[in-house]
């Protein structure tokens, strides 16, 4: 987040442009945590993991020990847009709502639920964020870095110019990134 990094001397104002407007994955992204006091599902026979497009919820996975408490968490389908206008204490019930219909009535009885919404996290995403992203942006490197250039490398899936807004777009960028710092030191890898 260029927004809350200050440089001395600034960076070049093209590149600050690039990075304060590349789109992120992070503020469509919403997770929640619902513990229970057992993993009841498997009772029932049932694996945890669900694939949805009704309901808040697309993607559900079991999250429980062997033993213990019980615990299931998932992904948001719904925007960011969308969880903001409902609020927390709404979008939660709806969560709940899901569980109950997919898992049966002991779903009801959550213990705590964990809910994070990235587009809330100003240091995750930022307010153009919010538009959720329609395909894989293919954002590649940001421009040249003026008087940083050899003294910072911008990684990150954010400058993959093949898997944007994926792991495996972190990944490659991460391996760009240690290339251009062996070269920096003329030290083979």
């Amino acid at each position: 987040m260029v927004r809350h990094i200050e440089f001395s001397p600034s960076l070049p104002p093209n590149l600050v442009t690039d990075l304060e407007y590349k789109p992120s994955w992070m503020a469509g992204q919403a997770k929640v945590v619902a513990i229970y006091e057992r993993p009841f599902r498997r009772e029932l026979g049932l694996s945890g993991f669900v694939s949805s497009r009704v309901g808040p919820l697309q993607e559900i996975h079991d999250a429980s020990s062997e033993t213990g408490s019980g615990a299931l968490f998932g992904f948001f389908g719904i925007s960011a847009k969308m969880r903001g206008e409902l609020g927390k204490d709404k979008v939660l019930k709806l969560v709940i709502d899901q569980l109950v219909r997919l898992f049966g009535p002991s779903a009801q009885n959550v213990k705590a639920t964990l809910y994070k919404d990235w587009a809330e996290d100003s240091e995750t995403a930022v307010k153009e964020d919010l538009e959720p992203l329609r395909d894989f942006p293919r954002y590649g490197k940001p421009p040249k870095a003026g008087i940083w250039e050899k003294k910072i490398i911008f990684a990150g899936t954010e400058t993959s110019s093949q898997f944007g807004g994926h792991l495996e777009g972190a990944l490659q960028s991460a391996e760009h990134a240690l290339f251009e710092i062996m070269n920096l030191n003329n030290k083979p890898l």
